[in-house]
């Protein structure tokens, strides 16, 4: 056996011990969130809400849905003061959420939540094997990342709220799987479909046209339009009640919480009241125009650089998709773990790409982004590490779950990331450019 032969053996074998050691370390989490999924997640009973609605014909944002969210859960009556509270400001999924899962609202509740946490599971698999097949890497490794994926906060944090978020990523994992095999008429309307569950995704329409995938962008353009009629149709005025009143009321209330770590969570947890102890993190004079200011300025720059980068280096097209892919979330009004699933494919877009550059710098920025996304930011551990440091760098002391707001791991780690494909980019078309070069003299 050659050297390069048993240095991949030895490599492989490693990495297998490294993730085997991780996956049980998080085995206790993972038994946690599948037992809580599968029969009381938080989330879940919204769509559940929503789905009976539907088949009612009436509107999926019902004006009981507190009452109806306590009886389905069966909360205790001395609970309720709080649920109620939260509970006009849970965040309603659109829709079409409703239309697209209606045969699981023909089962009892509790069947149907079980059988979500077992939907929950086997999209995962699927998205990591499309994966997988889309960047043609070996099978050998589906069971690698798949170890991986199972003992992964954000994939716990899908299966423990019951959160659709999942379904998300195989949508985008699907178009992405169909735009390397050049089918962008179908990519384009998994991306829509994507789209129509979280609005996020659609970031990705500006990067087909940016990278002019006509095809792929007229296709998930009409796609949406027709999902939006459908909609229309079926539950008459719900979508533009989400659009006029819902979305505005849910991202005005949860934008500075502390777990949301998007760009704008970023700016309005420095300059906006926190939900519990309605100061900011630092104490700034609270200015939702500075907040705006900041954040809209931010992103339109880096939206902007992003679509120079792609148009003048990434000829591939793969790393930009990636940059797209973490921009999406990044430039969401809000952005919560379990949405951090999607993560995967710029994962192992980048992967790729370090395992052919071999560049110690940029393998080290990827690792620590990793470890930082990786984080349980639920975890007790976790938030006594971040309670010292507030009391380390503030020199004051509090609630060390609420400290949280500045000092968001996963937000910090999508930047790295960001950065680091940035800087990909960049690189390899330098690279490319100099082989050239030195090709034709």
């Amino acid at each position: 056996m050659k050297k390069t032969a048993i240095k991949r053996v030895v490599f492989y074998v490693i990495l297998f011990l490294v993730v085997l050691t991780y996956f049980f370390i998080r085995l206790p989490a993972l038994r946690q969130s599948f037992l809580t999924g599968t029969t009381a997640p938080n989330d879940f009973p919204q769509d559940y809400i929503a789905g009976q609605q539907l088949l009612a014909g009436k509107s999926v944002y019902p004006s009981h849905f507190a009452s109806m969210y306590t009886s389905l859960l069966s909360i205790k009556e001395s609970e309720q003061t709080n649920i109620y509270r939260r509970i006009e400001h849970l965040n309603p999924h659109p829709p079409f959420t409703a239309m697209l899962l209606f045969p699981l609202w023909f089962l009892s509740f509790h069947n149907a939540i079980f059988l979500w946490g077992l939907i929950t599971i086997l999209c995962t698999f699927l998205s990591i094997f499309l994966l997988i097949k889309s960047e043609d890497i070996s099978l050998l490794y589906f069971p690698l990342l798949s170890l991986f994926v199972l003992a992964w906060p954000p994939f716990q944090t899908n299966l423990f709220f019951g959160q659709i978020s999942i379904l998300v990523t195989l949508f985008v994992t699907t178009g992405w799987y169909y735009l390397k095999k050049h089918s962008e008429n179908v990519s384009g309307i998994f991306i829509a479909l994507a789209t129509m569950l979280k609005f996020y995704p659609g970031l990705f329409m500006v990067y087909f046209l940016v990278t002019k995938r006509w095809k792929a962008f007229r296709s998930s353009i009409i796609s949406s339009v027709v999902i939006i009629v459908l909609t229309f149709i079926v539950t008459k005025y719900d979508f533009l009640h989400l659009i006029v009143n819902v979305m505005p009321r849910d991202i005005k209330y949860w934008q500075a919480d502390m777990m949301n770590s998007s760009l704008n969570g970023f700016f309005s947890k420095l300059f906006l009241p926190m939900l519990t102890f309605k100061t900011t993190a630092f104490t700034l004079f609270i200015s939702p125009f500075m907040k705006n200011l900041l954040f809209y300025t931010a992103a339109g720059l880096l939206l902007l650089n992003s679509i120079r980068y792609i148009k003048r280096y990434d000829h591939h097209y793969d790393l930009g998709f990636s940059l797209f892919l973490i921009l999406s979330l990044l430039l969401s009004p809000l952005c919560w773990d379990h949405y951090l699933t999607l993560l995967l494919i710029s994962f192992v877009i980048l992967i790729k790409e370090l395992i052919t550059r071999k560049n110690k710098y940029e393998i080290s920025i990827f690792i620590v982004s990793l470890l930082l996304i990786s984080l349980d930011e639920s975890s007790v551990y976790f938030n006594k590490v971040v309670y010292l440091a507030h009391i380390y760098l503030l020199g004051k002391s509090t609630n060390f779950i609420d400290t949280l707001t500045f000092f968001s791991a996963q937000f910090y780690g999508m930047v790295l990331l960001l950065f680091l494909n940035f800087r990909m980019i960049k690189r390899r078309f330098d690279y490319s450019y100099r082989r050239d070069s030195m090709g034709s003299s």
